[in-house]
């Protein structure tokens, strides 16, 4: 079913001897339903409303009368005319009708809610203005509010079959693409890439297929190395090791994390990281030292007895023979070993966020806020692993440079 929904203006139902907006979109459309909205003011032409469009030759809408007539001291004031006209159809959007708006008829605060309305819902609606018979401005041309009725339709030039057709659909592109551009931009400020991905994929075109493209396979990449973890193409491209790839993609994915304050995701990984990274470091320089097993590590005893003797021996740790190698392990290996004491420092600091960690992986348990300062854990990570890898670029500001290209391909 099809139904119209139209405030009621001074021009309706007919001026100057032609159909007022609301009639001449009621003559093409035939509208199954027709939906009335009167202001205080607009309730005294009622009659002649009523009586104007039922007298269009066979034909016989349904037509209602909002329940809500709205205060002439509020018909100027937007927000009130937005929060009204949103709520009636909204209301009759729910009852899967198709909608067509009538843009011109009411006061202009009327007029620019409906267009905003029709702008903004993600529903079935079409609006649609009318231009006036000189197709120029109303302005010097009297209103016929104080003729009867009957006069006014028998002498209506737009009731006859050759009448011309008056109206304009609203598309307002621009309009759209302006306020799709900005729904961007808020959701790249706030690091959401896959609604930002979904959104620029979806059916509105805001920019040219070249920088869409362009757009797209960026934020493609990022979407689908958050979720699979894969690779970054500007990571595999670098010249770096497998590992090292690995390691530096893993930075990148809890970054963006901490960027979106996703403090458990932030939590979990940090760990992941921290182990990861002296694996790498120790494989590098005591290639010899791990051993695997099932794709876990655990220390290679006969090539370090000695070491193993002190983690046996170390009651703080509680480490058993051949057990699995895990951060607190591996900070008393590079401790026995004389190891850099600045790598030492930092993983003790991100173990220190352990027992948070152990709360959330296993305990499901609440975070509070004051306890844990993501940037704080991200910055360690990237610390340590500027220990373990021979960093020639500054991956801690990837997100400030990756937005600031995203935002210049959408000012372009």
């Amino acid at each position: 079913m099809t139904t119209l929904i139209s405030c009621i203006g001074d021009t309706d139902p007919i001026r100057n001897r032609h159909d007022g907006a609301l009639l001449h979109l009621v003559r093409i459309f035939r509208p199954s339903k027709i939906l009335l909205i009167y202001s205080e003011r607009a309730l005294s032409k009622e009659n002649n409303i009523l009586l104007a469009l039922n007298s269009i030759d066979g034909y016989n809408p349904m037509i209602e009368k909002s329940d809500e007539v709205i205060s002439d001291s509020e018909v100027f004031i937007f927000d009130k005319m937005y929060e009204v006209l949103n709520g009636i159809i909204s209301k009759y959007s729910k009852e899967d009708e198709d909608l067509i708006l009538n843009l011109s008829s009411g006061t202009p605060q009327m007029k620019s809610a409906l267009f905003t309305i029709n702008r903004l819902k993600d529903i079935n609606v079409k609006a649609y203005q009318v231009v006036t018979p000189s197709h120029s401005s109303n302005e010097g041309i009297k209103h016929d509010n104080n003729l009867d009725i009957d006069y006014l339709i028998s002498t209506n030039l737009d009731n006859r079959d050759d009448f011309e057709k008056r109206i304009l659909e609203d598309k307002a592109e621009k309009f759209q693409q302006t306020l799709i551009k900005r729904t961007m931009k808020d959701l790249l400020n706030s690091f959401d890439y896959e609604s930002l991905y979904n959104l620029s994929t979806g059916q509105h075109r805001v920019m040219s297929k070249t920088k869409t493209r362009k757009l797209n396979s960026s934020l493609q990449d990022l979407t689908e190395a958050v979720k699979y973890q894969k690779l970054l193409k500007v990571v595999s491209q670098t010249k770096y090791s497998e590992k090292e790839k690995k390691l530096i993609n893993s930075y990148l994915i809890i970054l963006l994390q901490a960027n979106r304050e996703l403090v458990s995701e932030v939590l979990i990984r940090s760990k992941n990281i921290g182990e990861y990274a002296c694996e790498l470091y120790l494989e590098k320089n005591y290639p010899d030292l791990i051993l695997w097993d099932k794709g876990r590590p655990y220390l290679n005893s006969i090539n370090y007895p000695d070491i193993e003797d002190k983690l046996l021996n170390n009651e703080d740790i509680h480490y058993r023979k051949e057990q699995y190698l895990n951060i607190h392990f591996y900070i008393q290996i590079l401790k026995e070993l004389n190891e850099n004491k600045e790598l030492i420092e930092n993983l003790l600091k991100l173990s220190g966020y352990n027992q948070q960690r152990n709360k959330v992986a296993h305990g499901l348990s609440e975070i509070p806020s004051s306890q844990v300062k993501v940037q704080k854990i991200v910055n360690l990570c990237y610390q340590v692993i500027g220990k373990c890898i021979d960093l020639k670029e500054d991956w801690s500001k990837f997100y400030d440079q990756f937005n600031n290209d995203i935002s210049i391909i959408l000012d372009e």
